[in-house]
């Protein structure tokens, strides 16, 4: 959990709460300081709270809506059919900037003779195609 939050910061409450954090090095059992917004009757709120480095909010081993887990995150990847009419997906990308500058490196090779390509986005088990413009390649 330290990984993740130093390295991206997107993590949530385990019943999808926003979170901020502020600190990994508090020191002690919870070292991890930040913030749950909880919503209220007259308003938002941003509630002080703290976390052991496995994003636990409590010691004990049941799970608590307060943990922190991460946040999905979406991975692109594209689908394409070749002259000879067979299909292939390409690998996946955690951006669609990385994956556009990969494909283009692709499409441009000689052996790939590339007919068509679709790019589709994958999140929490579903599959969407990504509407890109027309100057993205």
């Amino acid at each position: 959990m330290t990984d993740l939050i130093l390295e991206t910061g997107k993590v949530q409450t385990r019943d999808g709460r926003v979170v901020r954090i502020y600190s990994t090095d508090g020191g002690g059992i919870y070292p991890v300081h930040g913030a749950i917004k909880r919503n209220y009757k007259h308003g938002d709120e941003w509630v002080p709270e703290t976390w052991s480095l496995l994003g636990s909010y409590v010691s004990t081993l049941d799970q608590r809506c307060e943990d922190l887990v991460p946040i999905p995150q979406p991975q692109y990847f594209t689908f394409y059919t070749y002259e000879n009419g067979v299909p292939k997906a390409g690998s996946f990308y955690n951006d669609l900037e990385a994956l556009v500058s990969a494909r283009k490196d692709y499409v441009a090779m000689p052996h790939a003779r590339v007919k068509s390509f679709e790019t589709f986005q994958y999140l929490d088990g579903e599959i969407t195609k990504v509407e890109e413009s027309s100057n993205a390649d």
